[in-house]
């Protein structure tokens, strides 16, 4: 009897020290988006080896939709071209081709682990977001960090060469010394970017600055028809009146509105991308909420590129800029909490 009793003993031993070994102690860890270090509400974590991160939180920061089916137990994440669905708990999800130039609709994806919830918190591996939506994804053990974000080997080279070839202003820019180091002057960088790929010739942030201030205003109001008259050029639809896209025009600004009342991301990127087409010197994208403009300039698959004059720095000037020919997760905008399909309206320029 004494023993079985040792025997016993010994084996709840091993299995409690088992069970402590399965269940290690979370371990959070940095995260780097794009080059910019980023900060979660559920703070990412390495649980037995796998790093997750909250579903719908990264797939905000990556501008990629996010559709719950509660009544269905699952959730669709997507970036308009491929889309996955996940089934909380289940080891497989569903990948959906939304091209329609592949041979099968879908296929079943093995996950690196299961989507699970920790703290009510719906977890993704962060692998899996890499896998499906092309992701480069890096691990530094020394500084407990997670890099994330589009290669740019994953842009093809005519299309960024393009994208830099466009005139690239930003705000703390020291040849033109904007006040208060260009704070509040998105709008003259976007306009002079714009206006001189159309024109062909040099238009400065100061030289737009100066016909704003002419007109009695500075700051983040334009004087919008008074600046495109001064440099020869007019607003036109930066969409076609025909495309599904089109939800008419702001006649003050010469904005062009996009019909997307759900807000979905891929509808915002698909307008962007005719916009570009019909404009290829590139589209002004203003944002009211976050009172910023910037200028998309090309586009890669469903990668929109823009030309963002946030500053560089903080209350200097600077002789390099940051955001030239960058996607969308890489701008202030995205950087601020905002989608892709927060913007206001596009604006578009025609001789």
């Amino acid at each position: 009897m004494r023993k079985s009793c040792c025997i016993l003993l010994a084996l709840l031993i091993l299995l409690s020290g088992v069970n402590s070994f399965a269940y290690t102690t979370d371990v959070p860890v940095n995260f780097v988006l794009n080059g910019n270090s980023v900060n979660f509400r559920f703070k990412p974590i390495i649980r037995d080896g796998v790093t997750y991160v909250g579903l719908q939180e990264i797939a905000s920061k990556l501008s990629l939709s996010y559709t719950a089916f509660p009544d269905h137990d699952s959730v669709i994440v997507s970036n308009g071209k491929k889309s996955i669905c996940f089934v909380p708990y289940d080891e497989h999800a569903t990948v959906a081709d939304l091209t329609g130039t592949t041979d099968s609709e879908y296929h079943y994806y093995i996950l690196a682990a299961p989507c699970i919830y920790i703290d009510n918190t719906l977890v993704v591996a962060v692998r899996d977001i890499a896998t499906v939506f092309g992701q480069a994804l890096k691990f530094d053990p020394i500084s407990n960090t997670v890099y994330l974000g589009y290669s740019q080997d994953m842009i093809s080279d005519n299309v960024l060469q393009s994208a830099q070839a466009k005139t690239y202003y930003f705000q703390n820019q020291a040849d033109f010394e904007l006040p208060s180091y260009g704070s509040g002057y998105c709008w003259a960088c976007s306009y002079a970017m714009l206006i001189s790929n159309v024109v062909g010739y040099e238009v400065t942030p100061n030289d737009v600055a100066e016909i704003n201030s002419s007109n009695g205003s500075s700051g983040a109001y334009c004087h919008h028809s008074q600046i495109a008259t001064a440099f020869g050029v007019r607003f036109v639809s930066a969409l076609s009146e025909k495309s599904p896209y089109y939800r008419g025009r702001d006649f003050s600004s010469g904005g062009t509105y996009i019909e997307n009342p759900t807000k979905d991301d891929a509808i915002t990127i698909a307008a962007m991308k005719e916009a570009l087409d019909l404009h290829p010197e590139g589209i002004m994208v203003r944002y009211a909420d976050f009172p910023h403009t910037m200028v998309a300039v090309a586009y890669d698959g469903d990668i929109i590129l823009f030309n963002d004059p946030a500053p560089s720095s903080s209350g200097t000037y600077s002789s390099v800029g940051r955001y030239h020919a960058v996607p969308f997760s890489e701008t202030c905008v995205a950087r601020k909490g905002f989608s892709i399909s927060d913007v206001t309206f596009i604006q578009a320029l025609s001789k």
